[in-house]
């Protein structure tokens, strides 16, 4: 070790992947801290929060993420190259998703209204319909659910009644989603020139 005047510090190792090809909506909020790797296109829509240090990769496909969307921190949407996964799959959130801490998502789609609460996997090819729920620690690998699903509690199912056939809870939903968002605005600093340069 040097005994120098001036500290020493560890030099990152790791290389950054390629900036994929990005439309992102003048709205959007991407943290400084967010990464975006891959090499196929990722749109990012209206009002969309990516939390710092979310993970957006197009390795093997495109990401589309629609308006309204939420992506917490160390959440991965996209498709990894790793075994597995299929070369031109796109993953796409409809709007008004929220992607919450450590979850990963694969899926071909997630539909509007739907919640992936922390720590979750959805896995490549799954479709999951329009505000459904999955509870934390959820594994769904392989099968499709259907609009308003709750997964809960060891991947128990149920549907949400409720949600189901109110339009005026689903309204509370997504106007909900539109107030985090509001929220998140003036909480998460911005830095979308990072990715459009």
């Amino acid at each position: 070790m040097s005994s120098g005047s001036g500290s020493l510090r560890r030099q990152a190792s790791a290389v950054p992947g390629p900036k994929p090809p990005c439309s992102i909506h003048p709205s959007a909020i991407i943290s400084d801290k967010a990464v975006i790797v891959g090499i196929h296109p990722v749109s990012i829509g209206e009002n969309v929060v990516l939390h710092p240090f979310a993970k957006i990769t197009s390795n093997t496909g495109a990401v589309c993420i629609g308006k309204n969307c939420v992506i917490s921190d160390r959440a991965i949407v996209g498709l990894s190259d790793s075994p597995g996964t299929f070369a031109g799959t796109t993953v796409e959130l409809e709007e008004s998703v929220s992607v919450e801490s450590g979850s990963i998502v694969q899926a071909e789609k997630i539909g509007s209204g739907s919640t992936i609460e922390a720590n979750s996997t959805i896995g490549p090819g799954v479709v999951v319909g329009k505000f459904c729920k999955i509870t934390a620690s959820s594994n769904i690998r392989s099968e499709n659910l259907p609009d308003y699903t709750i997964v809960y509690g060891g991947n128990a199912r149920r549907i949400d009644t409720t949600t189901k056939t109110r339009s005026d809870v689903r309204d509370l939903k997504l106007k909900g989603q539109a107030m985090h968002i509001e929220t998140l605005k003036r909480l998460v600093p911005s830095n979308t020139m990072k990715w459009l340069s």
